[in-house]
Protein backbone atom coordinates (compact mmCIF):
# COMPACT_ATOMS: atom_id res chain seq x y z
CA UNK A 1 0.00 0.00 0.00
CA UNK A 2 1.08 3.56 -0.85
CA UNK A 3 2.52 6.00 1.51
CA UNK A 4 -0.64 8.52 1.20
CA UNK A 5 -3.06 5.41 2.03
CA UNK A 6 -1.56 4.10 5.02
CA UNK A 7 -0.06 7.42 6.90
CA UNK A 8 -1.72 10.26 7.78
CA UNK A 9 -0.55 12.72 10.70
CA UNK A 10 -2.54 12.57 14.31
CA UNK A 11 -0.63 15.33 15.06
CA UNK A 12 -1.92 17.86 11.64
CA UNK A 13 -4.51 19.56 13.46
CA UNK A 14 -1.80 20.85 16.26
CA UNK A 15 0.49 21.22 14.31
CA UNK A 16 -1.34 24.03 11.52
CA UNK A 17 -3.43 25.77 14.53
CA UNK A 18 -3.11 29.04 15.13
CA UNK A 19 -2.58 29.95 18.58
CA UNK A 20 -2.51 33.32 20.19
CA UNK A 21 0.00 32.37 23.52
CA UNK A 22 2.30 35.01 25.53
CA UNK A 23 5.84 34.29 25.28
CA UNK A 24 5.92 32.54 28.73
CA UNK A 25 3.31 30.02 27.59
CA UNK A 26 5.35 29.23 25.05
CA UNK A 27 8.50 28.34 26.97
CA UNK A 28 6.47 25.89 28.53
CA UNK A 29 7.65 22.51 26.84
CA UNK A 30 4.68 19.90 27.35
CA UNK A 31 6.58 16.70 26.58
CA UNK A 32 2.89 14.79 25.09
CA UNK A 33 2.71 17.27 22.34
CA UNK A 34 4.87 18.42 19.41
CA UNK A 35 5.95 21.66 19.81
CA UNK A 36 5.61 23.49 16.68
CA UNK A 37 8.45 26.27 17.75
CA UNK A 38 10.98 22.73 17.67
CA UNK A 39 8.96 20.94 14.86
CA UNK A 40 10.66 22.25 11.52
CA UNK A 41 14.53 21.07 11.96
CA UNK A 42 14.84 17.51 10.33
CA UNK A 43 13.95 16.22 7.35
CA UNK A 44 11.61 13.43 8.63
CA UNK A 45 9.38 16.67 9.45
CA UNK A 46 9.28 18.09 6.31
CA UNK A 47 8.47 14.66 5.28
CA UNK A 48 5.23 14.25 7.78
CA UNK A 49 3.92 17.51 7.30
CA UNK A 50 3.66 17.20 3.78
CA UNK A 51 1.40 14.04 3.89
CA UNK A 52 -0.42 15.92 6.59
CA UNK A 53 -1.04 18.24 4.36
CA UNK A 54 -2.47 15.44 1.81
CA UNK A 55 -4.75 14.42 4.36
CA UNK A 56 -7.38 16.65 3.76
CA UNK A 57 -7.94 15.77 0.38
CA UNK A 58 -9.49 11.72 0.85
CA UNK A 59 -11.56 13.09 4.19
CA UNK A 60 -15.43 12.79 3.62
CA UNK A 61 -15.78 16.27 3.85
CA UNK A 62 -13.83 16.87 0.55
CA UNK A 63 -13.14 13.99 -1.85
CA UNK A 64 -14.05 10.93 0.56
CA UNK A 65 -17.86 12.15 -0.36
CA UNK A 66 -18.71 15.80 -0.25
CA UNK A 67 -16.64 17.06 -3.16
CA UNK A 68 -18.33 14.10 -5.17
CA UNK A 69 -21.77 15.26 -4.16
CA UNK A 70 -21.22 19.23 -4.74
CA UNK A 71 -19.77 18.20 -8.10
CA UNK A 72 -21.51 15.29 -9.82
CA UNK A 73 -25.19 15.76 -8.47
CA UNK A 74 -25.26 19.68 -10.29
CA UNK A 75 -24.86 18.29 -13.68
CA UNK A 76 -27.37 17.66 -16.58
CA UNK A 77 -26.71 13.79 -15.88
CA UNK A 78 -27.50 13.13 -12.88
CA UNK A 79 -30.92 13.01 -11.04
CA UNK A 80 -31.42 11.94 -7.50
CA UNK A 81 -34.04 10.66 -5.41
CA UNK A 82 -35.14 13.04 -3.00
CA UNK A 83 -34.65 11.88 0.55
CA UNK A 84 -31.29 13.13 1.70
CA UNK A 85 -30.85 16.49 1.77
CA UNK A 86 -27.09 16.66 0.76
CA UNK A 87 -27.98 15.19 -2.37
CA UNK A 88 -31.07 16.61 -3.45
CA UNK A 89 -29.81 20.59 -1.87
CA UNK A 90 -27.23 19.66 -4.03
CA UNK A 91 -28.78 18.79 -6.91
CA UNK A 92 -31.42 21.33 -6.97
CA UNK A 93 -29.37 24.24 -6.82
CA UNK A 94 -31.34 25.25 -3.04
CA UNK A 95 -28.31 24.99 -0.85
CA UNK A 96 -28.30 28.04 1.34
CA UNK A 97 -25.34 29.45 3.02
CA UNK A 98 -26.02 27.96 6.40
CA UNK A 99 -26.18 24.41 4.81
CA UNK A 100 -24.02 21.99 6.94
CA UNK A 101 -22.35 20.27 4.38
CA UNK A 102 -21.31 23.20 2.42
CA UNK A 103 -19.01 24.39 5.13
CA UNK A 104 -17.46 21.10 5.64
CA UNK A 105 -16.26 21.17 2.24
CA UNK A 106 -14.86 24.96 2.69
CA UNK A 107 -13.04 23.54 5.64
CA UNK A 108 -11.15 21.21 3.96
CA UNK A 109 -9.71 23.00 1.33
CA UNK A 110 -8.55 25.65 4.17
CA UNK A 111 -6.78 23.06 5.76
CA UNK A 112 -4.56 22.32 3.07
CA UNK A 113 -4.20 25.81 2.12
CA UNK A 114 -2.83 26.80 5.51
CA UNK A 115 -0.54 23.70 5.98
CA UNK A 116 1.21 24.26 2.73
CA UNK A 117 1.93 27.68 3.35
CA UNK A 118 3.42 26.71 6.38
CA UNK A 119 5.62 24.24 4.55
CA UNK A 120 6.63 26.61 1.90
CA UNK A 121 7.97 29.07 4.86
CA UNK A 122 8.93 26.29 7.04
CA UNK A 123 11.19 23.84 5.06
CA UNK A 124 13.67 25.91 3.07
CA UNK A 125 15.02 27.14 6.38
CA UNK A 126 15.48 23.08 7.27
CA UNK A 127 18.82 22.35 8.36
CA UNK A 128 19.74 18.55 7.91
CA UNK A 129 22.71 17.31 6.08
CA UNK A 130 20.68 13.93 5.81
CA UNK A 131 18.08 16.14 4.12
CA UNK A 132 19.02 16.13 0.47
CA UNK A 133 18.04 19.45 -1.92
CA UNK A 134 15.95 17.15 -4.58
CA UNK A 135 13.93 15.56 -1.43
CA UNK A 136 13.60 19.58 -0.40
CA UNK A 137 12.74 20.59 -3.64
CA UNK A 138 10.06 17.74 -4.68
CA UNK A 139 8.22 18.59 -0.87
CA UNK A 140 8.37 22.30 -1.93
CA UNK A 141 6.78 20.96 -5.17
CA UNK A 142 4.16 18.85 -3.72
CA UNK A 143 2.80 22.51 -1.41
CA UNK A 144 2.84 24.13 -4.58
CA UNK A 145 0.53 21.75 -5.97
CA UNK A 146 -1.41 21.14 -3.41
CA UNK A 147 -2.14 24.59 -3.14
CA UNK A 148 -2.83 25.70 -6.38
CA UNK A 149 -5.28 22.10 -6.31
CA UNK A 150 -7.30 23.82 -3.79
CA UNK A 151 -7.15 26.64 -4.83
CA UNK A 152 -8.60 25.78 -8.30
CA UNK A 153 -11.46 24.09 -7.14
CA UNK A 154 -12.07 27.30 -4.65
CA UNK A 155 -12.44 29.39 -7.35
CA UNK A 156 -14.51 27.48 -10.05
CA UNK A 157 -16.75 26.25 -7.33
CA UNK A 158 -17.32 29.45 -4.88
CA UNK A 159 -15.39 32.01 -7.22
CA UNK A 160 -15.07 34.82 -4.73
CA UNK A 161 -12.46 33.21 -2.28
CA UNK A 162 -9.87 35.09 -0.44
CA UNK A 163 -6.21 34.39 -1.85
CA UNK A 164 -3.98 33.55 1.27
CA UNK A 165 -0.47 32.91 0.71
CA UNK A 166 1.19 33.01 4.15
CA UNK A 167 0.71 31.21 7.11
CA UNK A 168 -1.35 33.03 9.46
CA UNK A 169 -0.36 33.77 12.79
CA UNK A 170 -3.40 35.82 14.63
CA UNK A 171 -7.25 34.99 14.00
CA UNK A 172 -7.37 38.43 12.22
CA UNK A 173 -4.85 37.66 9.52
CA UNK A 174 -7.30 35.08 8.19
CA UNK A 175 -10.23 37.53 7.64
CA UNK A 176 -9.72 38.81 4.12
CA UNK A 177 -11.42 40.31 1.88
CA UNK A 178 -12.37 38.04 -1.34
CA UNK A 179 -9.41 38.76 -3.91
CA UNK A 180 -10.34 39.35 -7.50
CA UNK A 181 -10.63 35.95 -9.11
CA UNK A 182 -7.77 36.91 -11.72
CA UNK A 183 -5.39 37.17 -8.88
CA UNK A 184 -6.58 33.62 -7.85
CA UNK A 185 -6.29 32.59 -11.45
CA UNK A 186 -2.69 34.02 -11.80
CA UNK A 187 -1.49 32.17 -8.18
CA UNK A 188 -2.43 29.21 -9.43
CA UNK A 189 -0.52 29.56 -12.31
CA UNK A 190 2.69 30.31 -10.50
CA UNK A 191 2.20 27.76 -7.90
CA UNK A 192 1.65 25.23 -10.92
CA UNK A 193 4.90 26.55 -12.51
CA UNK A 194 6.80 26.28 -9.64
CA UNK A 195 5.68 23.10 -8.82
CA UNK A 196 6.46 21.56 -12.26
CA UNK A 197 10.22 22.74 -12.17
CA UNK A 198 10.34 20.67 -8.55
CA UNK A 199 7.90 17.99 -9.22
CA UNK A 200 10.07 14.10 -9.75
CA UNK A 201 8.57 12.81 -13.14
CA UNK A 202 7.91 9.35 -11.12
CA UNK A 203 7.96 8.83 -7.24
CA UNK A 204 7.67 4.96 -7.44
CA UNK A 205 7.42 1.87 -4.78
CA UNK A 206 5.46 3.21 -1.33
CA UNK A 207 5.47 7.00 -2.66
CA UNK A 208 3.22 6.02 -5.66
CA UNK A 209 -0.02 8.89 -5.51
CA UNK A 210 2.06 11.49 -4.89
CA UNK A 211 1.97 14.65 -6.90
CA UNK A 212 3.99 14.63 -10.14
CA UNK A 213 5.68 16.64 -12.70
CA UNK A 214 2.52 15.14 -14.84
CA UNK A 215 -0.15 16.28 -12.37
CA UNK A 216 1.03 19.89 -12.26
CA UNK A 217 1.61 20.46 -16.14
CA UNK A 218 -1.83 18.33 -16.79
CA UNK A 219 -4.09 21.00 -13.87
CA UNK A 220 -1.67 23.72 -15.45
CA UNK A 221 -3.33 23.04 -19.30
CA UNK A 222 -6.98 22.78 -17.69
CA UNK A 223 -6.16 25.88 -15.55
CA UNK A 224 -5.55 27.84 -19.39
CA UNK A 225 -8.52 26.00 -20.41
CA UNK A 226 -11.18 26.90 -18.11
CA UNK A 227 -10.35 30.09 -17.91
CA UNK A 228 -10.70 30.96 -21.25
CA UNK A 229 -14.12 29.60 -20.73
CA UNK A 230 -14.72 31.27 -17.89
CA UNK A 231 -13.52 33.95 -17.58
CA UNK A 232 -13.00 34.63 -21.83
CA UNK A 233 -8.91 34.84 -21.17
CA UNK A 234 -8.26 33.37 -24.80
CA UNK A 235 -5.71 31.19 -23.29
CA UNK A 236 -6.12 27.97 -25.45
CA UNK A 237 -2.95 27.89 -26.92
CA UNK A 238 -1.16 27.93 -23.73
CA UNK A 239 -3.32 24.98 -22.24
CA UNK A 240 -2.86 23.17 -25.44
CA UNK A 241 0.94 23.49 -24.99
CA UNK A 242 0.45 22.56 -21.61
CA UNK A 243 -0.52 19.18 -22.54
CA UNK A 244 1.03 18.50 -25.38
CA UNK A 245 4.15 18.50 -22.96
CA UNK A 246 2.29 15.61 -21.22
CA UNK A 247 1.29 13.99 -24.92
CA UNK A 248 5.04 14.25 -25.87
CA UNK A 249 6.36 11.72 -22.97
CA UNK A 250 3.45 9.32 -24.36
CA UNK A 251 5.00 5.62 -24.02
CA UNK A 252 7.68 6.72 -21.77
CA UNK A 253 5.02 8.69 -18.80
CA UNK A 254 1.98 8.27 -19.82
CA UNK A 255 -0.22 5.94 -22.71
CA UNK A 256 -3.79 5.01 -22.35
CA UNK A 257 -4.69 1.76 -20.81
CA UNK A 258 -6.04 -1.01 -23.18
CA UNK A 259 -9.39 -1.41 -21.29
CA UNK A 260 -11.40 2.05 -20.62
CA UNK A 261 -12.54 0.16 -17.87
CA UNK A 262 -8.81 -0.12 -16.52
CA UNK A 263 -9.21 3.41 -14.92
CA UNK A 264 -12.01 2.57 -12.34
CA UNK A 265 -11.33 -0.39 -10.71
CA UNK A 266 -8.49 -0.98 -7.16
CA UNK A 267 -6.15 -3.12 -8.86
CA UNK A 268 -4.95 -1.25 -11.65
CA UNK A 269 -4.74 2.25 -9.42
CA UNK A 270 -2.44 4.39 -10.27
CA UNK A 271 -1.97 3.31 -13.36
CA UNK A 272 0.02 4.47 -16.38
CA UNK A 273 -2.89 6.65 -17.51
CA UNK A 274 -3.46 8.33 -14.11
CA UNK A 275 -1.87 11.79 -13.57
CA UNK A 276 -3.14 12.40 -10.23
CA UNK A 277 -5.92 10.61 -7.99
CA UNK A 278 -7.34 10.63 -4.12
CA UNK A 279 -5.77 7.39 -2.37
CA UNK A 280 -8.57 4.81 -0.51
CA UNK A 281 -8.17 2.09 1.61
CA UNK A 282 -10.25 -0.02 4.48
CA UNK A 283 -9.01 2.56 6.63
CA UNK A 284 -10.09 2.21 10.46
CA UNK A 285 -13.34 3.76 11.03
CA UNK A 286 -14.02 7.18 11.78
CA UNK A 287 -15.87 10.53 10.31
CA UNK A 288 -14.41 13.45 9.00
CA UNK A 289 -11.82 13.30 11.77
CA UNK A 290 -8.04 14.56 10.66
CA UNK A 291 -6.85 11.88 12.68
CA UNK A 292 -5.06 8.27 11.18
CA UNK A 293 -8.44 7.18 12.89
CA UNK A 294 -10.41 8.89 9.73
CA UNK A 295 -12.60 6.52 7.65
CA UNK A 296 -10.28 6.55 4.18
CA UNK A 297 -12.72 4.55 1.88
CA UNK A 298 -14.70 5.78 -0.89
CA UNK A 299 -17.97 6.95 1.02
CA UNK A 300 -19.28 8.39 -1.66
CA UNK A 301 -20.02 5.21 -3.55
CA UNK A 302 -23.60 4.61 -1.61
CA UNK A 303 -24.54 8.46 -3.15
CA UNK A 304 -23.54 6.79 -6.49
CA UNK A 305 -25.51 4.36 -6.39
CA UNK A 306 -28.97 3.18 -7.57
CA UNK A 307 -32.13 3.00 -5.64
CA UNK A 308 -32.87 0.13 -3.85
CA UNK A 309 -28.74 -0.57 -3.51
CA UNK A 310 -28.12 1.87 -1.17
CA UNK A 311 -28.35 3.11 2.52
CA UNK A 312 -29.13 6.73 0.98
CA UNK A 313 -32.06 7.58 -1.31
CA UNK A 314 -30.02 6.60 -4.42
CA UNK A 315 -29.34 8.42 -7.91
CA UNK A 316 -30.92 8.14 -11.42
CA UNK A 317 -29.47 8.97 -14.75
CA UNK A 318 -31.15 11.13 -17.39
CA UNK A 319 -31.79 9.07 -20.45
CA UNK A 320 -30.09 11.30 -22.96
CA UNK A 321 -26.82 9.78 -21.53
CA UNK A 322 -27.71 6.39 -22.36
CA UNK A 323 -28.92 7.44 -25.68
CA UNK A 324 -25.58 9.33 -26.63
CA UNK A 325 -24.11 5.71 -25.53
CA UNK A 326 -26.00 4.16 -28.26
CA UNK A 327 -26.12 6.68 -30.65
CA UNK A 328 -23.47 4.87 -32.15
CA UNK A 329 -21.32 1.89 -32.64
CA UNK A 330 -18.07 0.68 -32.92
CA UNK A 331 -16.60 -0.25 -36.15
CA UNK A 332 -17.47 -4.18 -35.91
CA UNK A 333 -21.10 -3.04 -34.97
CA UNK A 334 -21.03 -3.44 -31.09
CA UNK A 335 -22.33 -1.14 -28.50
CA UNK A 336 -19.35 1.15 -26.93
CA UNK A 337 -17.93 -0.86 -24.62
CA UNK A 338 -17.76 2.43 -22.68
CA UNK A 339 -21.30 2.17 -21.86
CA UNK A 340 -20.97 -1.25 -19.94
CA UNK A 341 -18.32 0.05 -17.81
CA UNK A 342 -20.13 3.76 -17.26
CA UNK A 343 -23.90 3.26 -16.61
CA UNK A 344 -26.61 0.41 -15.95
CA UNK A 345 -29.37 0.09 -18.10
CA UNK A 346 -31.88 -2.79 -19.89
CA UNK A 347 -29.15 -4.87 -21.72
CA UNK A 348 -28.94 -8.30 -21.25
CA UNK A 349 -26.00 -9.21 -19.12
CA UNK A 350 -26.09 -6.18 -17.34
CA UNK A 351 -25.79 -6.71 -13.22
CA UNK A 352 -26.57 -4.12 -10.01
CA UNK A 353 -23.86 -6.11 -8.03
CA UNK A 354 -25.47 -9.83 -8.12
CA UNK A 355 -28.74 -9.00 -9.40
CA UNK A 356 -29.92 -8.96 -13.09
CA UNK A 357 -31.22 -5.69 -14.04
CA UNK A 358 -33.91 -6.72 -15.23
CA UNK A 359 -35.06 -8.05 -12.10
CA UNK A 360 -33.82 -4.73 -10.12
CA UNK A 361 -36.05 -2.81 -11.69
CA UNK A 362 -39.49 -2.19 -12.43
CA UNK A 363 -39.28 0.83 -14.65
CA UNK A 364 -36.93 -1.32 -17.49
CA UNK A 365 -36.41 2.42 -18.95
CA UNK A 366 -34.09 3.19 -15.66
CA UNK A 367 -30.56 4.09 -16.32
CA UNK A 368 -28.25 4.26 -13.50
CA UNK A 369 -24.50 4.90 -12.85
CA UNK A 370 -21.96 1.78 -13.10
CA UNK A 371 -18.78 3.73 -12.93
CA UNK A 372 -16.84 3.46 -9.60
CA UNK A 373 -19.32 1.40 -8.51
CA UNK A 374 -17.96 -1.61 -6.20
CA UNK A 375 -18.81 -4.81 -7.93
CA UNK A 376 -16.82 -7.66 -6.27
CA UNK A 377 -18.04 -11.19 -5.63
CA UNK A 378 -20.47 -10.98 -2.71
CA UNK A 379 -21.34 -7.65 -2.12
CA UNK A 380 -24.85 -6.83 -2.59
CA UNK A 381 -25.31 -3.45 -2.27
CA UNK A 382 -23.22 -0.33 -1.27
CA UNK A 383 -22.18 1.00 2.13
CA UNK A 384 -19.99 2.85 3.86
CA UNK A 385 -17.63 0.90 5.14
CA UNK A 386 -19.60 0.04 8.59
CA UNK A 387 -20.95 -3.21 6.99
CA UNK A 388 -17.88 -5.13 6.09
CA UNK A 389 -18.00 -4.23 2.09
CA UNK A 390 -16.18 -0.91 2.40
CA UNK A 391 -15.08 0.62 -1.18
CA UNK A 392 -11.19 1.56 -1.62
CA UNK A 393 -11.32 2.41 -5.41
CA UNK A 394 -9.43 5.66 -6.17
CA UNK A 395 -10.92 8.75 -7.12
CA UNK A 396 -9.22 9.62 -10.65
CA UNK A 397 -8.85 13.27 -10.47
CA UNK A 398 -6.71 13.55 -14.14
CA UNK A 399 -6.10 10.91 -16.51
CA UNK A 400 -4.78 10.68 -19.99
CA UNK A 401 -7.91 10.44 -22.01
CA UNK A 402 -8.87 13.76 -20.67
CA UNK A 403 -5.19 15.17 -21.30
CA UNK A 404 -5.93 14.07 -24.81
CA UNK A 405 -9.15 15.61 -24.97
CA UNK A 406 -8.30 18.72 -23.55
CA UNK A 407 -5.74 19.10 -25.64
CA UNK A 408 -8.33 18.31 -28.89
CA UNK A 409 -10.32 21.30 -27.22
CA UNK A 410 -7.81 23.91 -26.70
CA UNK A 411 -5.89 23.05 -30.11
CA UNK A 412 -9.10 23.40 -31.90
CA UNK A 413 -9.88 26.44 -30.63
CA UNK A 414 -6.33 27.71 -31.25
CA UNK A 415 -6.56 26.73 -34.49
CA UNK A 416 -9.77 26.21 -35.66
CA UNK A 417 -10.09 21.99 -37.28
CA UNK A 418 -6.61 21.56 -36.25
CA UNK A 419 -5.73 18.04 -37.68
CA UNK A 420 -3.69 17.69 -34.56
CA UNK A 421 -7.19 18.37 -32.65
CA UNK A 422 -8.45 14.99 -34.66
CA UNK A 423 -5.81 12.60 -34.00
CA UNK A 424 -6.54 13.56 -30.48
CA UNK A 425 -9.60 12.87 -30.32
CA UNK A 426 -9.69 9.79 -32.70
CA UNK A 427 -6.51 8.44 -30.11
CA UNK A 428 -9.31 8.23 -27.44
CA UNK A 429 -11.91 6.45 -29.36
CA UNK A 430 -10.02 4.07 -31.06
CA UNK A 431 -9.23 2.89 -27.88
CA UNK A 432 -12.51 1.85 -27.73
CA UNK A 433 -12.92 0.19 -31.18
CA UNK A 434 -15.12 3.70 -31.90
CA UNK A 435 -14.72 4.42 -36.02
CA UNK A 436 -12.72 7.80 -36.42
CA UNK A 437 -14.65 10.94 -36.84
CA UNK A 438 -13.74 12.83 -40.60
CA UNK A 439 -11.65 16.23 -40.83
CA UNK A 440 -14.48 19.28 -40.53
CA UNK A 441 -14.79 22.84 -39.39
CA UNK A 442 -14.31 23.99 -36.21
CA UNK A 443 -17.38 23.97 -34.88
CA UNK A 444 -18.27 20.52 -35.83
CA UNK A 445 -15.22 19.43 -34.37
CA UNK A 446 -15.58 21.25 -31.32
CA UNK A 447 -18.91 19.65 -30.45
CA UNK A 448 -17.58 15.58 -31.28
CA UNK A 449 -14.84 16.85 -28.54
CA UNK A 450 -17.69 17.71 -26.21
CA UNK A 451 -19.67 15.06 -26.85
CA UNK A 452 -16.45 12.89 -26.64
CA UNK A 453 -16.17 14.10 -23.49
CA UNK A 454 -19.32 12.52 -22.31
CA UNK A 455 -18.66 9.32 -23.88
CA UNK A 456 -15.51 8.78 -22.11
CA UNK A 457 -15.55 11.22 -19.00
CA UNK A 458 -18.85 10.99 -17.93
CA UNK A 459 -19.51 10.99 -13.85
CA UNK A 460 -16.23 11.62 -13.34
CA UNK A 461 -16.64 14.95 -11.83
CA UNK A 462 -15.89 17.42 -14.59
CA UNK A 463 -19.20 17.86 -16.44
CA UNK A 464 -21.16 20.61 -14.18
CA UNK A 465 -17.85 22.36 -14.76
CA UNK A 466 -17.97 21.77 -18.48
CA UNK A 467 -21.36 23.23 -18.91
CA UNK A 468 -20.15 26.32 -16.80
CA UNK A 469 -17.17 26.55 -19.04
CA UNK A 470 -18.64 26.52 -22.05
CA UNK A 471 -21.92 28.58 -20.93
CA UNK A 472 -24.31 26.06 -21.22
CA UNK A 473 -26.18 25.55 -17.57
CA UNK A 474 -28.98 27.65 -18.60
CA UNK A 475 -29.58 25.80 -21.46
CA UNK A 476 -28.21 22.19 -19.83
CA UNK A 477 -29.92 22.50 -16.29
CA UNK A 478 -33.57 22.66 -17.50
CA UNK A 479 -36.41 21.51 -14.82
CA UNK A 480 -37.07 18.58 -16.75
CA UNK A 481 -33.66 17.39 -16.00
CA UNK A 482 -34.06 17.66 -12.37
CA UNK A 483 -37.94 16.27 -12.48
CA UNK A 484 -37.43 13.98 -9.41
CA UNK A 485 -36.90 17.15 -7.55
CA UNK A 486 -39.30 19.19 -9.17
CA UNK A 487 -37.11 21.16 -11.03
CA UNK A 488 -33.59 22.84 -11.08
CA UNK A 489 -34.53 25.62 -9.40
CA UNK A 490 -31.58 27.56 -10.84
CA UNK A 491 -30.97 30.98 -11.41
CA UNK A 492 -28.01 33.18 -12.30
CA UNK A 493 -25.44 32.89 -9.57
CA UNK A 494 -26.51 29.85 -8.51
CA UNK A 495 -24.09 27.73 -10.70
CA UNK A 496 -21.38 29.00 -7.93
CA UNK A 497 -22.15 27.88 -4.21
CA UNK A 498 -22.20 30.23 -2.03
CA UNK A 499 -20.11 31.61 0.99
CA UNK A 500 -20.83 29.68 4.35
CA UNK A 501 -22.95 31.91 6.61
CA UNK A 502 -20.03 31.32 8.98
CA UNK A 503 -17.48 33.41 7.06
CA UNK A 504 -19.85 35.76 6.53
CA UNK A 505 -20.87 36.11 10.43
CA UNK A 506 -17.52 36.54 11.55
CA UNK A 507 -15.81 38.43 8.89
CA UNK A 508 -17.00 41.29 7.83
CA UNK A 509 -14.86 42.11 4.77
CA UNK A 510 -16.97 38.88 2.96
CA UNK A 511 -20.13 39.66 1.07
CA UNK A 512 -21.87 37.36 0.02
CA UNK A 513 -22.22 35.62 -3.68
CA UNK A 514 -24.75 36.46 -5.88
CA UNK A 515 -28.13 34.67 -6.18
CA UNK A 516 -28.18 34.05 -2.27
CA UNK A 517 -29.41 37.33 -1.29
Amino acid sequence: MNILKKIFLTFAVMLFTVTACDKDFLEVTDENRLNPDVFWETGDHARRAIIGAYSPLANQFAWGRMMIIHTMYRSDATNPIPAQGVATDAANFSIEPTFARLSEIWGEFWKTILRTNTILVEVPTIEDLSFSDEERDNILGEAYFLRAFQYFYLVTMFRNVPLITEPALLLDEVKNAPAEPEKVWQQIISDLKMAQSLLPDDWGGANTGRATWGAATGLLGKTYLYRSGIDNTNEYSLAAAEFKKIIDTEGVLYDLMPDHADNFGDDQENNRESLFEIQYDDHTIGWGADTDSDLRTAAWEPDLAPPGFTSQSGMLINTWVRDAFLAEQTIDGEIDPRTFNTILWNEPGVMVYEVPFQEAFSDLNTVAVRKYLDFRPGKEQSDFGFAGFPSVINWRIMRYADILLMYAEAENEANPGSPLALEALNKVRDRSGMPPKPASGQATLRQQIRDERVLELIFEGDRFHDLLRWGLIPDAITDDMKSNMGGSQYKPGREYLPIPQIEIDTNPLYKQNPGYN
